[in-house]
């Protein structure tokens, strides 16, 4: 186990990356959604994304202000969007 600045300085050399979180599904929800964002650290437990979106389908989306903090336990795996586009 690295020690908690030695990654913090790792997230820092790496910069900010667009990913889409795949999120796990919630008992009584037929799907869940994805979420699309710039990824700034994973802090407490939680993926922090800035300008996220939440995607429904492929090609539909939905925007949300502000930052969101994902629970690390509801995240299936995270995506990290080729050619830095998101």
């Amino acid at each position: 186990m690295i020690p908690r600045w030695v990654a913090r300085l790792l997230w820092a050399f790496r910069g900010k990356r667009p990913v889409r979180l795949h999120l796990a599904d919630v008992p009584g929800m037929e799907t869940m959604p994805s979420l699309d964002g710039i990824l700034v650290g994973r802090w407490g437990g939680h993926y922090v994304l800035l300008t996220p979106k939440v995607v429904v389908a492929e090609d539909v989306s939905h925007a949300i202000s502000g930052t969101v903090e994902v629970p690390a336990e509801r995240v299936l795996f995270v995506q990290v969007h080729p050619g830095g586009a998101a």
